[in-house]
């Protein structure tokens, strides 16, 4: 993963921009090392912990310590998070200033068991205590011969929730980068149906760009800064908040950041 792999995602990837501006490939990285990283990470998994917090997903474990994590995915993250790729990453999308995140707060190793989802939802924009933007989310799959039965695709959806527009396998060495806003619509919402010796694993990476305002406090909705759930129609997914109470709504749906202590 040199220079010249560089110069081949360059000509190999090309941006689709429905249902918003995105980036698949099923053959993303050199198959021996992606395989390489496959087998550390199973060898690895043991370690990763329960991640928590979700409230309309039985998601997954995870595990966010690089300088701990098996030497061939700390090398694919390093590439990355490297300079070239980086670059890459900004002509294809159109940005400038784009950061890695070095602590993968959020990101890192991705493991999903029998029965995981995550429902469909777009992902926090701001960090509470940092001046910087998400902009763009990249999900590489660890798993070899997975199943379509299994389920456990992830799925594109259009900005009104009416129409899934893209899905794509979590088989191995499969990708999606994709930009990040409050219409982004993502995610695996149906339990995976995988047998119990199989996790459905994923390298997830996080960039962002810094924030610049005239205004010594950022003054933005309190939405953008935390998941935001989707109803797929006909279902009974959840929807942002519907189960907090009428202040908690209001509270972390319309008032400013400033206004509420952090």
């Amino acid at each position: 993963m040199d220079t010249n792999y560089i110069k081949k995602l360059h000509k190999d990837l090309s941006l689709n921009n429905d249902p918003y501006p995105h980036i698949i490939s099923k053959n993303f990285l050199p198959e021996t090392i992606v395989k390489q990283a496959e087998k550390e990470f199973i060898q690895f998994n043991n370690e990763l912990r329960n991640a928590g917090g979700y409230r309309y997903g039985n998601l997954k474990y995870h595990y966010d310590k690089l300088e701990k994590m098996p030497p061939t995915i700390k090398k694919i993250i390093n590439f990355f998070h490297s300079e070239s790729f980086i670059k890459l990453l900004e002509e294809k999308f159109n940005l400038t200033n784009v950061m890695p995140d070095w602590t993968l707060w959020g990101g890192g190793m991705h493991s999903s068991a029998a029965g995981g989802n995550l429902k469909v939802h777009s992902d926090y924009i701001f960090l509470r205590k940092k001046n910087t933007k998400r902009v763009l989310n990249l999900l590489l799959y660890l798993n070899s011969d997975w199943q379509d039965e299994w389920k456990g695709h992830i799925e594109l959806w259009d900005k009104e929730m009416r129409n899934k527009v893209r899905e794509l396998s979590p088989n191995l060495n499969n990708a999606l980068i994709f930009r990040t806003d409050k219409n982004s619509n993502h995610g695996f919402p149906d339990d995976i149906t995988c047998p119990n010796n199989v996790h459905r694993k994923s390298i997830a990476i996080y960039y962002y760009i810094e924030e610049k305002s005239v205004l010594p406090i950022k003054i933005k909705m309190r939405k953008y800064y935390t998941t935001q759930w989707k109803k797929r129609p006909g279902t009974n997914d959840p929807e942002f908040m519907d189960k907090d109470n009428f202040w908690r709504k209001i509270k972390y749906k319309y008032l400013p950041s400033f206004i509420i202590k952090k």
